[in-house]
């Protein structure tokens, strides 16, 4: 297959990017350190929390903005600039406060790129450990009502999130973006945040067509960044709704996919 144009680069984390023990394996970075090089503007988006997301530009050695929260902040790396910040209304911060506090769930609020939780506990330690983020337990997370969080995510049992997903998205999802970005998550933001709308935004910022967009992704909430790209790649690993709408599928984030890819077709 002939090489594909490429101006920009946009690479999911968790799943595509990052292994299962949730790294960047050394022939990922040196492939994307090579398109860097080459003159590709090579962007990090991710459902991660920014802080959560800059260890791993920083490796890789990047300085472009990253698109964080699912698309719900765009930040600087080196200048901490925002371009863009799309936070959850306070009204509905505090409504799914007190539906986690009814159900007796482990609730994320993540503010100021902080994060919040009610206590520690395994759902609370799991994240810290996928993620290098350090949790503030306030012991009662209505002590935020009247702040406004970038996110808010709820973890639990992949059993248990499926049931939930529906019954959130039932309450929630006419006034809330609500998605599932790992089989533990569900995630909760702005009505009008999605991966796709910063993408796009971001790409016209720095004057660069869609069909020069490049887009890596696994999951359902990588969908719309992927309808914005000229060419998408699906991981082996990926959802098949991802791989439906992919122009390629390469190998499982476990197996180097996004390094091939690039590889094969950027290179």
């Amino acid at each position: 297959m002939a090489k594909v144009p490429c101006r920009l680069a946009a690479l999911d984390l968790d799943g595509t990017l990052l292994n299962d023990e949730h790294v960047v394996t050394d022939r990922s970075c040196e492939a994307l350190q090579k398109l860097s090089a080459q003159g590709v503007v090579v962007v990090l988006i991710s459902g991660r929390m920014h802080q959560a997301i800059l260890p791993i530009s920083d490796q890789i050695g990047l300085e472009n903005p990253i698109i964080s929260y699912n698309g719900g902040m765009v930040k600087h790396p080196r200048t901490g600039e925002v371009t863009h910040h799309a936070p959850i209304p306070n009204v509905d911060a505090t409504a799914l406060v007190e539906y986690g506090n009814q159900k007796e769930l482990h609730f994320n609020f993540c503010l100021n790129d902080q994060l919040f939780i009610k206590e520690h506990n395994q759902w609370s330690e799991l994240y810290e450990r996928r993620t290098g983020v350090s949790a503030t337990a306030l012991g009662n997370l209505h002590e935020l009502d009247g702040q406004e969080p970038t996110k808010m995510q709820i973890l639990d049992t992949p059993e248990k999130i499926n049931l939930l997903l529906t019954e959130c998205t039932t309450e929630f999802g006419e006034r809330l973006y609500v998605t599932r970005t790992q089989v533990e998550y569900i995630e909760f933001m702005n009505p009008q945040v999605s991966k796709g709308r910063a993408l796009q935004a971001l790409a016209a910022q720095l004057d660069i067509p869609n069909n020069l967009i490049v887009a890596f992704g696994d999951g359902y909430n990588d969908e719309s960044m992927m309808k914005v790209a000229g060419f998408r790649v699906a991981m082996g690993n990926s959802v098949d709704e991802i791989k439906a709408i992919a122009d390629y599928t390469t190998d499982t984030n476990q197996n180097d996919g996004v390094a091939l890819a690039v590889e094969q077709f950027l290179l």
